[in-house]
């Protein structure tokens, strides 16, 4: 029979089946990647060996599905079988990835030597979880296309592009829902499930789409077209191989490059994977309306390979202009929900423009090659065969790109090579193609000189200028560093991110990884510290100031090497572990001298190539500290560092008493999702102390098996650290404490009322929505404004009392301790009228001259009240919150600039309310506050009443009234506007008093307590 009954409606229906069946397979392959970047530790390793052993098993697969499908009389029924086991698979994938990992971590790294055999069992161990559904994944297409084939009996060609068409639409759109849909609704195993409820819709389509017997062909004979020629069917498999080979190095080569233009983030890959596949799918169309009207599929097959390579060649030159693409848009684009949803339209439109036509071609070799092979005589094997073929050389690709092309070449050369290896391949089919036998053929010599021409172009237009892909112009807008005033002093693309250490003008060096900074150094020689250096050494003497005996300590990520050389500087510690996945980033720090040599020269200093979980499992390490420095968490596959299995696997590797110190920035990130790293590190360490470093960088010192005690403040003396501390101006326990922004007990509180959530590695919260977050330029500005509050939150939550202004050094990398030398400054104003050097709050200086006249002299109008009460407000917010008890009463109790009493009724009782807090009368301040705001005066602000309502709140938590704070809230501050970060305070607060409403104890009042 020649058409099968029904065949009008079983193509289409095929057709449609199969793109649900792409749409699950790349579900899977982008969460296994998500689930393996947690084993393998890290996203770029987690990907190749998806690819690798995604790409592999799809290959035994096709090639098992070739050698029997003669055998069965019903490929469509197979199939069915097959897509249902694959869905079993999957939803039964996150149980059995716990217990193949718990296993590794617990059991079988600890009983290993290390080194290689660890290596070795996690990537095998890693492989095996997705081996079993890859091969499986790698039966569909041969058992689908074949089936069909043997149904309708026509047109090989247009049904072999047609599959490859819908099944990669299916898959680009798989790989879009799996990141933007299933991770933020349902998380990893959610997703997992989802693509099981695809599979299963499949196999039930399938098998109803089966459900009449098909036509079993004779076996087919070799034919002399296969045997002629040289080995036809030879050349095809290697054709296949190659073919396979340079499209996944070109797929890995082009992230690794956008990824320095837009930034590496989980969004960004999956959207530059949508473009690649997308371009796969679009050329199966165009070939599967053409295929089958070719007399020479091999000669075709040789043009497209020659396009393919022409169009990877012509990317490279094209992306030096992307640099300039993404820093139009970054200034064209709001800063806003809708400019990040344009900005990812944005990297899918250039990603197409450099991918999607080099992908166009690989798309139809596929389809070509198999068309020719069965053309051939081949049969139905020839699906197989020439499938795992390419997908064997899709294996050799991604492994041989990720740990040798780029590494060693870099990543402009391992692309020129593999667009060169594709013109090779098409040179040489044309060659055998060729029916010239007794003259040169044009055509040939044509495509041979083009493609020499070409290759030659892109090795110089292509610049690949390090002057462009370091500078991170996903971040700043500014196409260069040398346009930021820095230039290049180092650049290496390594195995899983390009690395660059650059210098300013000014004597400021940094390193980066992917175009985002992660450390930087002052090497000027003025000696003035950078911001980020006191928080690379604060990270590293914290714990030795709360760990009164450290022998060992850990480090997690390498950064400029400062945190590791801070530790070194303490005589007591005898081994510091500093765990690196990326060689460039310990070559490029070398960059930064004496400023970090101890991490390089110390014997007791030892440097690991290592994901930490592995590195630690293995060794079975425990430690008296260890340290996280990763990079940001909107870096993909960075996340992890930052999760509650994170936090449940640090304290096995910590010695009784140990000290862990996360660090976490507070900048290009929001309140929301800070609350819920602290929430997953509350769930497994019994206390922790919060420490603002830098205005928008905070580091967590944790201890998992008890408090944490007072500081011992010894090790500061020491001769190693001692300059390290006085350079960046902490060298005294006031100077550090001062930095404290409180404990778990005062600050928990403020991370429920932010945030309801936990950050997980199987529910990404973090990775997803920090890309945004940046982008946004947001800031967790409930938590960096604590200390800039005009309120003492630290004093009357948190029991931290603050010493006199002239024991605590003006940093100028922390606003905070400006701030208390500017108050002292405005109290000498307010006290005399005179403005002193250095004060730069105009502001407060205007309302501390107003307060004296309308206050102090009392020359004010009674119609200017609010005027007056707001200048209270204002300047008692910037004095009594950043002054020691003393000098707040001095100022405001006993006020030698008030030289009257016959001020108004509303501003007497403004001042009162002042003066109480002032001494910290907390309850007169709730008392009066409450009462002022019930009269509902006009001469309130709402900056005022809003002001007035916060501090009767504070003073019913300080005096212990818990059940007034909501009373209060809800009384006078039902309607009372405020701002974001205000309104997110109101809100800690009410939390809070709950909290201690339910039985927990307040803090003791610490004055900068040490041992």
């Amino acid at each position: 029979m020649a058409e099968h009954q029904g065949s009008r409606w079983l193509k289409p229906a095929a057709l449609f089946v199969f793109a649900l069946s792409g749409t699950a397979g790349l579900i899977y392959q982008s969460i296994w990647s998500q689930y393996l970047g947690l084993y393998l530790g890290h996203a770029a390793y987690a990907q190749s060996l998806v690819l690798a052993i995604f790409m592999g098993g799809m290959a035994l697969g096709a090639w098992w599905a070739s050698r029997r499908s003669l055998q069965w009389r019903n490929l469509l029924r197979a199939y069915a079988v097959v897509e249902l086991v694959i869905g079993i698979a999957a939803a039964l994938f996150h149980p059995i990835y716990l217990a193949a990992t718990g296993f590794a971590y617990d059991s079988a790294f600890p009983a290993m030597p290390g080194g290689w055999a660890v290596q070795a069992f996690k990537w095998t161990s890693g492989a095996l979880l997705i081996l079993p559904q890859a091969v499986l994944l790698g039966t569909t297409f041969p058992l689908m296309s074949n089936g069909l084939m043997r149904r309708l009996r026509k047109e090989d060609g247009a049904i072999l592009g047609g599959l490859y068409f819908t099944n990669s639409l299916g898959a680009a759109i798989g790989a879009l829902v799996a990141t933007f849909i299933l991770l933020p609704a349902v998380g990893l195993p959610g997703a997992m499930r989802f693509g099981a409820v695809l599979n299963l819709v499949v196999a039930i389509a399938a098998w109803l789409l089966a459900r009449s017997p098909e036509e079993v062909p004779a076996a087919a004979a070799p034919t002399a077209a296969l045997h002629g020629r040289g080995g036809i069917t030879r050349l095809l498999l290697v054709a296949a191989f190659i073919t396979g080979a340079t499209s996944f190095v070109y797929e890995i080569g082009w992230v690794r490059m956008l990824s320095l233009a837009f930034g590496s983030t989980v969004h960004a890959f999956e959207l530059m994977l949508a473009a690649f596949i997308g371009g796969l799918a679009f050329g199966g169309l165009w070939i599967r309306k053409r295929i089958d009207g070719y007399a020479q599929p091999i000669r075709i097959g040789g043009f497209v390979q020659i396009g393919m390579g022409l169009a990877a060649l012509a990317s490279l030159v094209l992306y030096d202009r992307s640099f300039d693409w993404v820093a139009w848009f970054m200034k064209a684009l709001s800063r806003s929900d809708g400019g990040y949803a344009l900005y990812n339209i944005v990297t899918a439109t250039v990603s197409m423009v450099l991918m999607a036509p080099a992908a166009f071609f690989a798309g139809m070799t596929l389809p070509l090659f198999t068309f020719a092979l069965l053309r051939g005589g081949g049969g139905e094997a020839s699906v197989g065969r020439i499938y795992a073929a390419n997908t064997v050389g899709a294996i050799v690709g991604v492994l041989a790109t990720v740990h040798f092309l780029i590494p060693i070449l870099g990543l402009k050369l391992a692309m020129c090579a593999s667009a060169a290896g594709d013109l090779v391949l098409g040179l040489v089919l044309l060659r055998r193609a060729s029916t010239a036998t007794t003259r040169t053929d044009g055509t040939y010599l044509g495509a041979l000189v083009a493609s020499g021409l070409a290759l030659a172009v892109a090795l110089v237009a292509a610049r690949f200028d390090p002057d462009a892909m370091a500078g991170g112009v996903y971040r700043s807008g500014i196409r260069t560093i040398s346009e930021q005033g820095f230039k290049v002093l180092f650049y290496r693309d390594g195995k899983t991110a390009s690395v660059a250490t650059r210098a300013s003008r000014g004597g400021l060096v940094t390193i980066s990884t992917n175009g985002k900074v992660d450390a930087g150094i002052s090497m000027a020689p003025d000696g003035k510290p950078s911001a980020d250096e006191i928080t690379m050494v604060m990270a590293g003497v914290l714990p030795l100031l709360y760990n009164p005996h450290p022998r060992t300590a850990g480090v997690i990520g390498f950064g400029s090497g400062l945190t590791t050389h801070t530790l070194l500087g303490d005589p007591r510690l005898e081994r510091v572990d500093t765990i690196e996945i990326e060689p460039a980033m310990v070559e490029g720090a070398k960059v930064f001298g004496k400023f970090v040599e101890r991490a390089y020269t110390d014997p007791r200093s030892h440097i690991h190539i290592e994901d930490a979980k592995t590195y630690f499992a293995t060794n079975r390490s425990r430690y008296d500290i260890v340290v996280a420095e990763p990079s940001n968490p909107w870096v993909s596959g960075v996340a992890s560092l930052f999760s509650k299995e994170f936090y449940e696997f640090v304290p096995r590797h910590l010695q009784p008493g140990g000290i862990f110190v996360q660090w976490i920035q507070l900048y290009e990130i929001n309140d929301e999702l800070v609350a819920s790293v602290a929430h997953a590190l509350s769930s497994s360490f019994h206390d922790y102390r919060i420490y603002l470093s830098y205005d928008t960088d905070m580091l967590i010192v944790a201890r998992a098996d008890g408090p944490l005690g007072d500081l011992h403040p010894e090790a500061l003396a020491d001769a190693g650290l001692k300059g390290l501390v006085e350079r960046v101006d902490i060298a005294s326990v006031d100077d550090i404490e001062v930095h404290r922004l409180g404990d778990r007990r005062s600050l928990e509180p403020l991370f429920d009322a932010l945030s309801g959530r936990t950050t997980s590695d199987f529910h990404p919260t973090l990775s997803l929505e920090a890309p945004k977050t940046r982008f946004v330029g947001l800031a967790a500005y409930a938590i960096a404004g604590l200390p800039k509050a005009d309120l003492p939150y630290r004093a009357a939550i948190a029991g931290l009392s603050l010493p006199p202004a002239d024991r605590i050094t003006d940093n100028p990398s922390y606003a905070f301790t400006g701030t208390v030398h500017r108050a002292a400054r405005l109290a000498s104003t307010l006290r005399t009228g005179h403005i002193g050097q250095g004060n730069a709050d105009a502001e407060a200086i205007a309302s501390a001259l107003v307060l004296r006249d309308a206050v102090g002299s009392c020359d004010g109008d009674e119609k200017l009240d609010g005027r007056t009460i707001d200048a209270i407000v204002h300047v008692a917010g910037r004095t009594i919150p950043y002054m020691d008890t003393a000098a707040a009463r001095e100022l405001w109790n006993t006020p030698e600039w008030i030289h009257c009493t016959s001020q108004t009724k509303p501003v007497r009782a403004v001042l009162d309310i002042v003066a109480a807090l002032a001494r910290a009368d907390w309850p007169v301040v709730q008392r009066d506050a409450t009462a002022l705001l019930g009269e509902k005066g006009e001469y309130l602000s709402v900056t005022s009443k809003d002001w007035l309502l916060r501090a009767a709140m504070l003073a019913a938590i300080a005096g212990g009234d818990y059940a007034a704070v909501a009373a209060i809230d809800e009384g006078v501050g039902r309607d009372m506007a405020g701002n974001g970060v205000t309104l997110a305070h109101r809100g800690y607060m009410l939390a809070l008093a709950d909290r201690r409403a339910a039985g927990e104890a307040p803090p003791r009042t610490q004055d900068a307590s040490v041992h």
